[in-house]
Order: C-alpha cells, then structure tokens, then sequence
C-alpha cells in the first residue's frame, strides 16, 4: 500500500536541514518520490507506516514530527475537492495541515487570526487528521496556518499549501 509522509519543521529557517533528494535516494527500495523541499514524500513501496517511519528516522540527522498517511486517505481529501467554491490566488491560498496525531482539543470553527475582517489564516474545517483552511497575505506580518492549527488542537502539524496536495495525487494517480 502506498503512503504520503509529511515531516513537520524540515528545511525551515535554517533549521532540520537536509537534502529531500538524498533521503529519496536512501528509500530508492521503497519507490519514494520527493514532492518540494520541506518534506514531502509520496512512498509508492508496500511498507507500513512504522517501517517508513524508522526508515526515515534513520536517516536524518534530527528527529522531526512526522505524519504518514494511507495515499488513499490523501487522494479521498484532494478529489473531495474543498477549495471549489474559493477564489485563490498567489495571495490567498488554500492549505491543509497534517496532523501528527489526533487532535487532544476540540477547536470551535473558524478561527480567525487575527480575527476580523484582516485575517491572515481562517482555520475552517477538520477532517480526520487533517485540518483545512484559507491563508491571505496581509501587509502587516505573516501567520502561517500550523501556529493557528497547532494551539487550536493541541498537537504538532505540519502545513502545506493546496498545490502541493494536488500534485501529491498527480504522482499517485501516475502510477495507479
């Protein structure tokens, strides 16, 4: 069964730096395929969640969070289609947050930050594991989704914008 591996807070400011190539290389047995920079992963090999998981480990010089998912789960989550009905553009962007584990808090949806008519993140659904939500650029800063996600439910995540679930479906629809 193939599985989507998310890893949380690689290749970001400088910190958890490697090389996504390499990895991809190491786990060439598994038939993984690199999507990005930070840590996308599509692992197309029969393995389970926990031998990718020690694989990974293994093989990074830090411990990141990771989330791995069935590919089913993620192809279900893209073809459902939940940014049909929003207009996006380069400053505003659907993202999806994988979480790390099952949420230990029960969120009120949406959350706003800041709130009001100037939000920068809107946090508007839950789904399994997955939180979804619209990002917006405003002049005054950047908020990025995870911080929002993460106080909100009470566990780590890892964020990625929508495009990056689209062609995490493209390489599994590739191949199946």
């Amino acid at each position: 069964m193939a599985h989507v591996v998310f890893l949380r807070a690689a290749n970001v400011g400088g910190r958890n730096v490697f090389r996504p190539a390499q990895l991809v290389a190491a786990l060439k047995h598994l038939d993984a395929v690199n999507i990005g920079a930070v840590g996308t992963f599509v692992v197309r090999g029969r393995s389970s969640a926990a031998a990718i998981r020690s694989e990974i480990l293994k093989r990074l010089p830090f411990e990141p969070g990771i989330a791995i998912f069935p590919a089913r789960v993620v192809l279900e989550l893209v073809q459902r289609k939940p940014f049909d009905g929003a207009t996006l553009s380069k400053d505003r962007r659907g993202w999806a947050a994988a979480l790390c584990a099952a949420p230990k808090s029960k969120a009120t949806l949406p959350i706003e930050r800041p709130p009001g008519a100037t939000w920068s993140v809107r946090f508007e659904e839950l789904d399994g594991r997955f939180a979804l939500g619209l990002w917006q650029r405003q002049p005054r800063g950047f908020v990025f989704p995870n911080q929002v996600v993460e106080k909100a439910l009470g566990v780590p995540a890892t964020t990625r914008f929508w495009e990056t679930f689209e062609r995490v479906a493209a390489v599994l629809n590739a191949k199946g």
